[in-house]
């Protein structure tokens, strides 16, 4: 019983044993367990984070390749990728001439190697063959500076380029206005056997109209001394609604001298457009030089005038509005005379002036006609020195009116006798 008990006590102290083991083992295995299970996670998110970047991989043969039928014009600059085709892009290659700039001067067939690098570190030559082409002539070339076109003209494909033999040139739209002053551009075609280009043509629309000029004062006698403008000489308009008048330097109008002279006037617009006008002019004393002409009373008729003033002179017959009947000559005495085609009417006034070529004038003598009665008041002793309108051009023709043969005309007597019947001519004074 003692054996029995002890031995059951063996027992059950050797399964208690063996069970705390077996639990001590289970729990150690299974802390171990976790242990594990814990450590993997971290231990791949370490391997994770400090994992190398992937290796790129190395380019694919061919991916670069020389390409074919690479040509180029005469002076043309070419770049290294102009001569490669790329057939795979992956490993972004780059492109540079292993031998500097190629030469293309000249024409001919070259070839040139192109270095070409992949962003894998490794690298590749390619050698190309090209082609230099003597430049093709183009069919028109623009104009070495830009054209000024005439504001409000119509302009030409012409002017803007300059087309080769046989190529015709038009404008690509219409023709470009040119109302507005400024600069603009064109498209010019030029076309040829069926090939056309485009040329745009920059240009400048510019005023180039000259100012208009009008004469004015033409038959005006000046006076001796008298200040003259450009003024006095002409008007003058402009498209751009401003002119200004001046003398030319060394051709001002002067009247320090009497007789003909000339002188330069410069018109110029906003612009700057100028136009030269050369105008003619006389000057005259300013004081009355020659004798006043005198009628004859003794021998003049109604058709016939006879009177002395200074020799060698124009004596000119007026109306009272200083319209010119006749012009004639004195000669070397003083003596004139006027043949009327048209005899002069009763109580009729008319004036009598004389000039030269020199600008020197007398003083006028007015004359009435009164029939009934002849009278013929006494000249004045004093000159009335009143400036004659003289129309110089029509001075420089002489014309002598035909004689009338009026018999019936009574004459003119002398100073202050009275016969009945007869007729009277008074000169008096022109007021001034």
């Amino acid at each position: 019983m003692k054996k029995l008990t002890k031995g059951l006590t063996a027992t059950l102290a050797f399964g208690l044993v063996l069970s705390m083991s077996t639990s001590t083992l289970a729990t150690e295995t299974t802390d171990q367990e976790s242990t594990v299970e814990t450590a993997i996670p971290a231990s791949e998110v370490t391997e994770k984070t400090a994992e190398p970047a992937k290796k790129s991989l190395k380019a694919t043969a061919n991916a670069v390749v020389a390409k074919k039928g690479v040509s180029f014009e005469i002076g043309n600059i070419p770049v290294a990728s102009d001569f490669v085709t790329i057939n795979d892009n992956t490993n972004n290659p780059t492109f540079a001439f292993k031998n500097g700039q190629p030469a293309t001067g000249v024409a001919g067939n070259y070839s040139t190697v192109i270095n070409v690098t992949f962003d894998d570190a490794t690298s590749a030559e390619i050698t190309a063959n090209f082609t230099v082409n003597a430049a093709a002539t183009p069919l028109a070339k623009l104009k070495s500076s830009s054209p000024i076109i005439a504001q409000d003209s119509k302009p030409t494909p012409s002017q803007f380029v300059t087309p080769a033999t046989g190529v015709k040139l038009s404008f690509k739209s219409s023709a470009p206005s040119t109302k507005t002053v400024g600069t603009f551009t064109t498209t010019i075609l030029a076309t040829k056997d069926g090939k056309t280009e485009e040329l745009v043509a920059s240009f400048y629309i510019a005023d180039q109209t000259l100012p208009v000029v009008s004469p004015i004062n033409e038959d005006e006698v000046i006076e001796k001394g008298a200040i003259l403008t450009p003024a006095f000489f002409v008007t003058a308009t402009d498209n751009s609604g401003k002119v200004t008048l001046s003398f030319k330097p060394g051709h001002e109008a002067t009247t320090s001298t009497i007789g003909e002279h000339e002188a330069i006037i410069i018109v110029k617009d906003a612009a700057g457009n100028t136009r030269e006008v050369n105008v003619a002019y006389f000057v005259g004393n300013n004081i009355a030089t020659l004798k006043t002409p005198v009628l004859n009373a003794q021998t003049s008729t109604a058709t016939t005038i006879y009177g002395t003033t200074s020799p060698n002179v124009m004596v000119e017959l007026l109306d009272i509005n200083e319209e010119t009947i006749a012009i004639t000559e004195s000669d070397a005495k003083g003596n004139f005379t006027f043949n009327l085609k048209t005899p002069v009417e009763q109580n009729e006034e008319f004036i009598l002036v004389a000039y030269d070529y020199n600008g020197n004038y007398s003083d006028e003598a007015i004359y009435t006609y009164v029939g009934e009665s002849i009278k013929i008041a006494a000249q004045p002793k004093s000159s009335t020195k009143v400036k004659p309108n003289i129309n110089v051009k029509k001075a420089n023709t002489k014309s002598f009116l035909p004689k009338t043969g009026d018999e019936n005309s009574l004459p003119l007597i002398a100073i202050g006798l009275l016969l009945a019947g007869g007729a009277t001519i008074t000169l008096r004074k022109k007021q001034a």
